[in-house]
């Protein structure tokens, strides 16, 4: 059996529309919002979405979403998303794997110039993000090897049933 691929930060430009449970534990609120009412509503309203599955509506996307490349989700499979609407320099940073999202940090637009795009984000060097990334490695694998057990246990069981069911034949027929 060969091992499962890794983990995989996806780099889609727009949060998936299916339900995905959202990581906020080690969440840095750098830019404040929590001190600011309206900001903090439409975070929560933004991970109460994408946890129901709706993904998350256009008003949060930078401008040009569709028209040029985000280098910091191309090159690290970081999505930021803008809150107070798409000239807003107030943004939540995230990663979406494919079984949930990461909330990383609250900032502004620092992080884009930066070279490498994001090199600073604290996530990056954190070992609680390296160990989620692990952790999801290992429950993938998990997952993997359940499934070619349970193949493997249906295999069997259909061999058991077939030479039953051959065996009973012959002695029916007396070729036994």
């Amino acid at each position: 059996m060969k091992p499962p691929a890794p983990v995989l930060r996806q780099r889609l430009r727009r949060i998936e529309t299916k339900p995905k449970p959202v990581h906020v534990v080690q969440f840095q609120d750098f830019a404040g919002i929590g001190k600011l009412p309206d900001l903090r509503a439409e975070l929560d309203n933004i991970i109460e979405s994408i946890e129901r599955g709706d993904g998350v509506s256009e008003s949060h996307y930078r401008a040009g979403i569709d028209q040029d490349e985000d280098s910091l989700l191309a090159d690290q499979g970081i999505m930021h998303l803008h809150l107070g609407g798409k000239d807003s320099d107030m943004l939540v940073f995230l990663i979406q794997y494919a079984d949930r999202v990461v909330m990383l940090e609250t900032n502004t637009h620092l992080h884009f110039r930066t070279q490498p795009a994001g090199k600073n984000i604290l996530a990056l060097t954190q070992a609680w993000l390296r160990t989620l990334e692990k952790d999801l490695t290992a429950a993938a694998a998990q997952v993997a090897a359940a499934a070619t057990e349970a193949e493997r246990k249906a295999a069997e069981e259909f061999r058991d049933k077939r030479a039953a069911s051959i065996a009973a034949f012959k002695a029916k027929a007396g070729l036994d």
